[in-house]
């Protein structure tokens, strides 16, 4: 039977406080999400007991990111989809759709969910839809309100890919469990240690030694960058929905190729456990904090603001410095 570490991590089913409370309405925030598929079954790679592969579906979910992202008020920092389940790493700004031009929302709405025939895009039709929606203002607010959502995201970029997949086994029901999990980013090093997380999934579960060898990751389109100067610029999201003028006010102050590097010299260290030095163990500690399933993940001092905030009580464990 295959180890499913992130699944079997991340039993979300007992975390039952409100979405409104653990997503900050009012501030941009960095967020680890997971959403898993149902009673945990493999339905998005080889399922061990029938031997039926379902490989091709992580494509499903990749494109519907490609798609989507860059229409809703996020950016996206890394994904991976895994054989039940998916992470993604993103940065949402609630506020942000409030400053779209009304014609920015109809093209960011039509580009989402574009005119189809027979389930297929019609290009030419996208004009025309976009003057439709900018002569219809109680539409066109129903249409800013759901791509400033972060459960709107989520909802439309799981359900074309339930319904494709119940179509393709010919049965009815969930394919996702409905509720999803969150967990607050309040630190630059949460963000970098969740995207650490997330993009070594692969290894940590043994499907790869490499990183090079991960599949359906965000670390597949960093290794794509061979411009010296893209190499050399700080991480900037692989998706993107958030950027100014062309970038991100938001990105880390780490670059492409230290990142790149931190990460294949943790993939050695994660498969040589006893062979650690001491900056491979701390980075390891801090992933291995991400991997227990929290409201919220950075040093102490923020994280007890944050729960005051919120009027919580205390409970979750500091990223190790």
């Amino acid at each position: 039977m295959p180890l499913d570490f992130a699944a079997a991590a991340f039993d979300h089913s007992r975390m039952t406080t409100p979405r409104r409370q653990l997503v900050d309405a009012e501030h941009p925030c960095d967020y680890h999400l997971v959403s898993r598929c149902v009673r945990r079954s493999w339905l998005c790679g080889v399922d061990w007991r029938t031997r039926r592969d379902y490989s091709h579906r992580r494509d499903w979910l990749v494109k519907r990111l490609d798609q989507l992202v860059p229409c809703f008020a996020v950016d996206l920092y890394a994904y991976s989809i895994m054989d039940n389940h998916f992470h993604l790493v993103l940065r949402y700004d609630p506020k942000a759709c409030e400053k779209w031009s009304d014609e920015e929302v109809a093209m960011r709405w039509v580009d989402a969910f574009p005119p189809t025939e027979r389930g297929e895009p019609l290009t030419e039709r996208k004009a025309e839809a976009r003057e439709l929606m900018l002569g219809d203002p109680a539409r066109l607010g129903r249409a800013r309100r759901t791509l400033g959502s972060l459960s709107s995201f989520m909802k439309h970029l799981k359900q074309p890919v339930a319904r494709r997949a119940n179509l393709e086994d010919d049965c009815r029901g969930h394919f996702f469990e409905q509720r999803f999990y969150s967990g607050a980013l309040l630190s630059e090093e949460a963000l970098v240690a969740a995207m650490a997380y997330v993009d070594l999934n692969p290894v940590r579960a043994g499907i790869a030694a490499r990183i090079e060898e991960c599949r359906d990751t965000s670390i597949v389109d960093r290794l794509q960058l061979n411009d010296p100067e893209a190499l050399a610029a700080y991480l900037e999201p692989v998706v993107s929905g958030l950027v100014d003028g062309g970038r991100s006010p938001f990105q880390p102050a780490t670059t492409q190729s230290d990142y790149v590097e931190m990460l294949r010299f943790m993939a050695v260290a994660i498969r040589t456990p006893r062979k650690n030095t001491d900056p491979a163990a701390r980075w390891i500690a801090r992933i291995a904090t991400l991997g227990k399933p929290q409201r919220a993940y950075g040093p102490e001092d923020l994280l007890r603001r944050w729960a005051r905030l919120r009027g919580f009580q205390f409970r979750e464990t500091p990223l190790p410095t």
